[in-house]
């Protein structure tokens, strides 16, 4: 049987124009999701009201429900059962269309990893978050921001029209940026640390922790441990308005926006785990951490200690030597590089050190078994990365959930890109819960890295307040 392609029409459409139309479109429903570049990236991605959505919660099997209300479940690695869903829709690549022509887009928790991983259960599943879950649209829209040009797609044989859907998206988008807000380079307003918080650790705790961390490298058991503090509030805002808040002055490479039935999900990351085109595969290590500066001065003389800080270096060649590694088992051995070394990012808040690895992908291996050859990200573990994995579980208190897991899009023409859930908030029962942290070495300042992770959250609190303070106002 011949493969098919999706059917598309396309037109202008600027990035506001393609975000307000996704806000007004997201009204209508329970289930969208939002996949924006804030930043140095190619690709805006949308959809509205999945056909279908893959969950796995806790087991080993997926449940894959369609829009009508049928519920089937696959035993099985439940990645694994999500990728051969998408290959089984046997969709062509087409080259005049954008990377992601259709496929699933959703999320991957931390947790996922026990699947695979020896890692004890100490701490506590509070969140009962799923471990896998993805959306899969019959009508979806791409944004290349290059050209500003919209892609309107959707399945064939479905008795669907990318017309219809381009008409409904350039009018909805003419609503919504009648009702914006926010624009471009917004200012957050004056932030303090929210009162009332509640905190996973407090930082008398969290000081102990990293006192034990170090123990452990003392000993020789490891070499470095992120180790984090999760913060929650009640949210009385629209997780919309949340989100819209924080790409209006936060705007970061791995944006995300979820709506479900059960949570939602508002995400700024600025880090990829895993891109893939084709048989190329890339990732972009983040570790040593700087806050932005007041003034220009400032902001120069901060980039220049972190650049010679001995410290953030070490933890830094540290994480690419993790990388390094983990794609040596998912790439053909001689093809894994370092191509960019410990470069500044900024971002609205802080700056990073940041590298680039890639590597051409092993054939034999599924789009599965790629991804957890380097899941979870080693710079939100730490190394070696089991081992630090099982001392996450024993001193963090909760698990983390969709936190330093994985945001992304597995796609119909095997192409996949996955990011590394920083900068989030997850948003249950009306409470939005930003977990934050620090890499650990033998010198860190138990106090100063309390703080370096509240601070790591600022981003996401000031967009919680600017939401609540617009909506109180309405």
């Amino acid at each position: 049987m011949d493969r098919l392609h999706p059917t598309y029409t396309k037109t202008s459409m600027t990035k506001e124009q393609f975000f307000y139309a996704y806000k007004e479109l997201a009204k209508t429903t329970e289930q969208h999701v939002l996949l924006e570049s804030g930043r140095t990236g190619k690709l805006c991605i949308a959809g509205i009201d999945p056909l279908v959505t893959l969950t796995s919660k806790k087991d080993h099997s997926l449940e894959i429900e369609w829009r009508d209300g049928t519920k089937e479940v696959k035993e099985g690695d439940p990645l694994e059962l999500v990728s051969a869903f998408v290959q089984s829709m046997e969709m062509e690549n087409m080259e005049e269309l954008p990377d992601f022509q259709g496929g699933a887009i959703g999320f991957i928790s931390y947790d996922y990893s026990r699947s695979y991983e020896p890692i004890p259960e100490i701490a506590v599943d509070d969140l009962e978050t799923p471990d896998i879950f993805f959306y899969l649209f019959d009508r979806w829209a791409v944004l290349d921001l290059e050209t500003e040009t919209a892609y309107f797609m959707t399945l064939p044989r479905r008795g669907l029209d990318a017309a219809d859907v381009e008409k409904e998206w350039m009018e909805e988008a003419e609503v919504g940026i009648g009702k914006r807000v926010h624009s471009p380079g917004d200012s957050a307003i004056d932030y303090t640390r929210p009162e009332n918080v509640e905190v996973s650790v407090t930082g008398p705790q969290f000081e102990q922790m990293v006192r034990d961390v170090q123990r452990y490298i003392a000993n020789g058991d490891v070499n470095q441990v992120n180790l984090t503090v999760r913060q929650s509030k009640e949210l009385s805002a629209d997780p919309l308005s949340m989100y819209e808040a924080l790409r209006s002055f936060n705007p970061s490479p791995y944006m995300a926006s979820i709506g479900a039935k059960e949570f939602a999900v508002v995400s700024g990351s600025p880090e990829l785990l895993l891109k893939k085109r084709g048989t190329e595969l890339s990732t972009r290590p983040i570790g040593g951490t700087r806050p932005r500066g007041v003034t220009e001065h400032e902001d120069q003389a901060l980039e220049t200690e972190l650049l010679s800080n001995e410290k953030e270096k070490g933890e830094h060649i540290m994480l690419v030597e993790q990388e390094l590694e983990d794609f040596g088992h998912v790439c053909i051995p001689e093809t894994v590089e370092t191509d960019e070394f410990m470069v500044i990012e900024k971002y609205s808040h802080v700056m990073h050190l940041v590298s680039n690895v890639r590597g051409t992908a092993s054939p034999e291996l599924s789009n599965a078994a790629i991804i957890k050859g380097v899941f979870p990200g080693g710079s939100i573990t730490g190394s070696p990365k089991l081992r630090t994995m099982e001392i996450i579980e024993e001193l963090e208190p909760t698990r983390r959930g969709l936190y330093t897991g994985s945001i992304g899009w597995i796609g119909f023409n095997g192409d996949m890109e996955l990011n590394i859930v920083i900068r989030t908030a997850y948003i249950k029962d009306g409470v939005a819960h930003i977990q934050a942290g620090a890499g650990l070495v033998a010198d860190s300042n138990p106090e100063a890295e309390y703080v370096e992770s509240l601070n790591k959250a600022r981003a996401l609190w000031q967009a919680k307040e600017m939401a609540e303070a617009v909506e109180s106002k309405v």
